[in-house]
């Protein structure tokens, strides 16, 4: 798709990836509309600010919008939470589903071809992935409602009839992190982080940066060689070498290795706690994270972006070492 004369409407916009995302665009030269819940400024040429359930209902404006639209870039989305009570599953299922249901039809209705949907790998089921990881064709086991109505929007978009990609990102790290990646960083910041045992447990991850370059370059792209693909770098380090090069690359202690049984006994007292602290840190299922491996493999990503990056965990997080200093 040449850039001349064409735009990207990008919504989840002001969002950590969303707002990279309209950066990149503007760079090759294509204009950004952005869509988001809440106003705001950034890197895009026009806007529409409201909740995905507009699609549902399009004014003349966003028809306006659409209709000029080269593609789409739905990166908006309820993001899991640590707790999913019966509110939040619906909360998860009207943006996840239903907002995505809303925004195929609008689509259709204003001749807007192609989507790209960024999905999660949370949905796989991890509890005997094959030594190379997890493909595209790997079992699918939700046991969480975030992971369940993601992986519904995404058959939506692979059902509807549009030129559709899908991006089934592995943890995202770098600059902005608010989440997994941030919370390791102040532990091992203040010595708090044990690794249980060897710290065997393999992650696949992907910098924040080049996961907004993957889903820019699927927007711009005619032919794909695959339409759905997961998201990580090559390299897939294990939770020890992600320690160290927090260490390495942050200043950060090194982190005390605990054997794997005393950590198990500490997190059944753990899971008391959490009952009165739900933010207790120690509980069984967060050990379980910790010690299951959760591996993916992109063949797909390189196969389809044979020149896309291959840096290590170590050098993707030296560019962002400032950030998690200060954390």
């Amino acid at each position: 798709m040449s850039p001349e004369g064409k735009f990207v409407l990008v919504t989840g916009a002001a969002g950590w990836i969303g707002r990279r995302i309209c950066h990149l665009l503007q760079k090759r030269g294509i204009a950004v509309v952005a869509f988001d819940r809440i106003a705001s400024e950034g890197p895009w040429d026009r806007s529409f600010w409201g909740e995905l359930k507009c699609f549902g209902n399009p004014s003349d404006e966003l028809r306006r919008l659409l209709r000029g639209t080269s593609a789409v870039i739905h990166c908006a989305g309820r993001a899991h939470r640590p707790v999913e009570t019966p509110g939040e599953i619906e909360a998860l299922t009207q943006t996840n589903v239903a907002g995505t249901r809303d925004l195929l039809i609008a689509c259709k209705a204003t001749e807007v071809r192609r989507i790209v949907y960024v999905s999660t790998i949370a949905g796989y089921d991890w509890m005997n992935p094959p030594i190379a990881g997890v493909s595209e064709e790997g079992k699918l086991r939700p046991t969480a409602a975030y992971a369940r109505t993601k992986l519904e929007g995404e058959k939506l978009v692979g059902d509807s009839g549009l030129d559709w990609r899908a991006v089934r990102l592995a943890t995202v790290f770098g600059v902005g992190d608010r989440a997994n990646f941030s919370k390791l960083a102040r532990a091992l910041k203040h010595g708090r982080f044990m690794v249980p045992g060897i710290g065997a447990a393999r992650k696949s991850v992907m910098p924040v940066d080049l996961a907004a370059e993957v889903l820019v370059r699927l927007a711009l792209i005619d032919e794909p060689r695959h339409r759905l693909m997961n998201g990580a770098l090559s390299h897939t380090p294990t939770l020890q070498e992600i320690c160290n090069a927090f260490s390495a690359e942050c200043g950060f202690s090194q982190a005390h290795a605990v054997p794997l049984g005393l950590l198990q006994a500490g997190a059944l007292l753990g899971d008391l706690v959490a009952k009165l602290r739900p933010e207790f840190p120690l509980t069984t299922p967060a050990l379980a994270k910790l010690t299951t491996s959760t591996v993916i493999n992109p063949a797909r990503l390189y196969e389809t972006l044979p020149d896309f990056p291959r840096p290590t965990f170590a050098e993707a997080l030296r560019s962002a070492a400032e950030f998690y200093r200060s954390v």
